[in-house]
């Protein structure tokens, strides 16, 4: 099976023009996680940034928002071969802060091949920081831009392509409701209440509901900086639920540690399955490390990056292989045993902001009812990753 998506002459536009802007925004910080610092970038990124005065009681700012991500994927397994291009994501919106206090934010998706050209609300929110210590949102957030190991903001952080297969399968992605944060001295903690629906534009509140929880907790152990971390979901099992997994309960532990430019983490993660669904559990343990920093231009950096996934389900067809891009070779494909190593090196020219990525993986999914490997083989991806 292959597939291939050809970006159009028109996107090739677009991505010049955000990749103007995501290198405009690496103007604003100085770290090499988030770029460095140019005169030229920061004269466009003014231009970005369409009104900014804290001085101004009523409204601070106003500034466009936007994400591309584009890779090239090829799939090489004792199954079949598969190869092919796709815009993984392209988000436009904007951003406004203001009373001091409220944040607002809309992002809309685009159509990869702008066909269709809206398809669909990413996110759409109102932030309210009433103190350093506690927030509440509401409306639909970005489930992984609060919750797990490479929190902050989802898929624009993470040192990988893809997050690991339990995490795909377990965690929500887009939801809406209510969530509230706080944090006090090493603890930190949230909770939230969202509905069981989504659709391309919000909800119809028709399927059911779900509670979110998460506790944090300083605790560097050997590293000079960590913490060891809680999240929780529970899906109240609702037949027509399609913002949750179909799990009732999901919990995952992870910690994360840094010292200097290497960062480690391992994460156990496990859901029960509603329905008959067996249950499933996995450990993932990742490393990355930065290095040659400011080695072609100031601010940027290398980053290499190592991970390994081990994952069981209690029955049979309990794990689904990876969407991205496992089933590109084997549709459907389900096994009970999976595992996992990858390798990455990305360049990061503005820090997270604009980064180039490589990435390859070997997997293997079993089937022990039969003692039929289901899946054995590498996937590569080579791509960009920006946001502004």
């Amino acid at each position: 099976m292959k597939r291939s998506y050809e970006p159009p002459h028109v996107l090739v536009t677009v991505v010049f023009l955000a990749l103007l802007a995501a290198v405009a925004s690496g103007a604003e910080v100085s770290t090499a996680a988030e770029g460095g610092t140019n005169s030229v970038y920061t004269f466009i990124a003014d231009r970005l940034a369409l009104y900014h005065n804290q001085s101004n009681e009523v409204i601070q700012s106003f500034s466009l928002k936007g994400v591309y991500q584009g890779q090239y994927w090829v799939v090489n397994a004792k199954q079949g071969d598969a190869s092919g291009w796709e815009n993984r994501r392209f988000y436009l919106g904007a951003g406004a802060e203001f009373l001091h206090q409220l944040d607002a934010q809309v992002m809309v998706k685009l159509g990869g091949t702008f066909d269709p050209v809206y398809d669909g609300l990413h996110t759409a929110f109102l932030k309210w920081t009433p103190n350093q210590s506690v927030s509440l949102s509401l409306g639909r957030l970005d489930y992984f831009s609060f919750a797990g190991p490479e929190q902050g903001a989802s898929s624009t952080r993470i040192s990988t392509f893809e997050h690991g297969l339990l995490v795909n399968q377990l965690g929500p992605t887009e939801i809406v409701g209510a969530l509230l944060q706080g944090k006090q001295g090493r603890f930190s903690g949230n909770v939230g209440v969202v509905s069981g629906s989504t659709t391309e534009n919000f909800t119809d509140f028709a399927g059911g509901f779900g509670l979110l929880a998460g506790a944090s907790y300083d605790l560097p152990l050997f590293y000079e900086k960590g913490s060891l971390n809680l999240d929780y979901v529970y899906n109240n099992g609702n037949a027509a639920n399609n913002a949750l997994k179909p799990y009732n309960q999901v919990i995952s532990l992870w910690h994360q540690g840094q010292v200097g430019p290497f960062r480690a983490g391992l994460q156990l993660i496990g859901g029960h399955g509603l329905g008959g669904r067996p249950a499933v559990f996995g450990v993932t343990a990742q490393a990355v490390w930065m290095f040659a920093e400011g080695l072609l231009r100031k601010g940027d950096a290398f980053q290499a990056v190592l991970r390994y996934q081990f994952a069981l389900s209690n029955g049979d067809n309990g794990l689904n292989l990876q969407q991205r891009y496992e089933q590109e070779v084997v549709p459907g494909g389900t096994g009970d045993h999976y595992e996992a190593i990858y390798g990455g090196l990305n360049y990061l020219i503005y820090g997270n902001r604009l980064k180039l990525m490589n990435g390859i993986e070997y997997s293997i999914m079993r089937n022990s009812a039969n003692a039929v490997e289901i899946f054995n083989g590498w996937t590569f991806i080579t791509g960009v990753r920006l946001y502004f």
